[in-house]
């Protein structure tokens, strides 16, 4: 077999810590039926992912250079992150430095050129969405204040 990490991340909007225990439950279920042992969990709570100052993430990014996994397994990518700048520089210094990839359990996306634009599609869908949530909340906020 071989080993795999969990990343779980949630940013706190009507999430909290079972919103990351369901979300190992499912990756682990994932990496189990894929021949895959988990060594290990990295979670941040309440942490966005439209930038990478999240603690256990960088704990994992870190931790890739031991050669203990050579898979990490997400939710979704948007727990990775929400930034496609960020999502992409770090799958590909995973990739090109340790051989790891990021996979999805509930995404599932092919090695071939098809599933690399797939990839890249999701990437920017979760970041606009990051940046239209954002935009709701500061608007809705705005309205609050002037009232």
């Amino acid at each position: 077999m071989k080993n795999a990490v969990i990343y779980a991340r949630y940013s706190s909007q009507g999430q909290n810590e079972q919103s990351i225990e369901g979300q190992i439950r499912i990756c682990t279920e994932y990496a189990e039926s894929n021949g895959y042992t988990v060594v290990k969990a990295y979670k941040d709570k309440a942490r966005s992912g439209t930038n990478d100052h999240r603690p256990d993430f960088q704990k994992m990014i870190a931790d890739a250079d031991s050669g203990a996994f050579e898979q990490i397994i997400v939710y979704k990518f948007d727990r990775f992150a929400r930034n496609r700048v960020d999502s992409i520089m770090y799958k590909a210094q995973l990739k090109k430095r340790y051989g790891i990839r990021v996979v999805s359990a509930t995404e599932p996306v092919s090695d071939d050129e098809g599933g690399e634009f797939y990839e890249m599609f999701l990437e920017w869908n979760d970041e606009k969405y990051s940046q239209r949530l954002s935009k709701r909340v500061h608007d809705g906020l705005d309205t609050i204040g002037r009232a």
